[in-house]
């Protein structure tokens, strides 16, 4: 774990790695975070696979992970391709008979104690809003057993109050990219696209319906999260005490564009002192990435 100064931090990019003296040495930096938290009372948090790989959940970028079972499967050279929307769009079935997997694994995990350490948080009215990349509703689930209501998943019109922001969408529902639709995923509807079938929407659109999940460069992204929601993170984040990223590996442009997001928006404010960032990971490799991207970032 490391604790970040925001002003400290800057963004994507690949390149060989190099020590950059603006960030602090990823030691154990438990203490200083625990002092910034017991007087924190608007926490922003963003979570990534991370959090929930004890869960039984895979993650994307390590080893036997989504990534990489994609590539074999698939024989692309980069996994990665499987979670784009021109790899949907081409091969509509066999990207949704993939994620149907992952449902399955959603379906089979149980929320971790990170999980109810951030509910708890909520419970506690110390939580400004958790934005999560994730898309296995493990986080709701453990906010369930604290019957907190506001726990549950932003809407800009359905639950503009809810503290749960689902970025990437969710795993358990399904949308129509026509008439933007959505339900719960049912048994029979995800063993139908398991098998590389088509669920119907009522409004007919012949491509039916997906799950509901982020994909990168996504055409339908406004029907998974709608733009709205960096308004709603931009507030936050100028309010907040203090943001943490947990679980998050920084190698996916995702989680790296958000990072530039709350760097500049600090900026903004003029609170870049004022409200420190913490990455929460239990490998160096978070850190070792946001060095890559601050040393990129200066080179530019």
């Amino acid at each position: 774990m490391a604790v970040e100064s925001e002003s400290r931090a800057r963004s994507y990019g690949l390149r060989k790695r190099r020590s950059s003296p603006e960030l602090q040495s990823p030691h154990d930096d438990k203490s200083t975070l625990e002092q910034v938290l017991a007087t924190a009372r608007k926490v922003v948090i963003f979570t990534g696979s991370g959090l929930s790989a004890s869960s039984g959940m895979s993650t994307f970028s390590t080893k036997g992970g989504l990534y990489e079972r994609a590539q074999k499967r698939f024989r692309v050279v980069d996994g990665k391709s499987l979670f784009t929307y021109a790899f949907y769009a081409k091969h509509p079935r066999p990207a949704q008979a993939f994620l149907a997997e992952v449902h399955g694994e959603a379906v089979r995990a149980t929320p971790a104690p990170g999980h109810y350490a951030l509910a708890l948080l909520c419970s506690l009215g110390r939580l400004s809003r958790h934005y999560t990349l994730n898309i296995d509703g493990l986080s709701q689930r453990a906010s369930s057993a604290f019957s907190y209501s506001k726990a549950c998943a932003w809407h800009p019109d359905d639950n503009p109050g809810g503290l749960l922001v689902e970025l990437h969408g969710s795993i358990h529902q399904l949308v129509c990219g026509a008439c933007g639709a959505t339900r719960q995923a049912a048994p029979a509807q995800v063993s139908t696209l398991r098998a590389e079938g088509r669920v119907a929407c009522p409004c007919g659109d012949p491509a039916g319906m997906r799950f509901r999940v982020m994909l990168y460069d996504d055409a339908e992204g406004e029907r998974i999260t709608p733009d709205a929601v960096l308004d709603v993170m931009e507030g936050d984040v100028k309010a907040a005490d203090v943001v943490l990223w947990v679980g998050i590996s920084f190698q996916q442009s995702a989680s790296t564009h958000y990072f530039r997001c709350v760097r500049r928006w600090l900026a903004e404010a003029g609170r870049t002192q004022a409200c420190p960032q913490a990455v929460v990971n239990p490998s160096d490799e978070a850190v070792w990435n946001l060095r890559t991207a601050s040393s990129n970032l200066c080179e530019q």
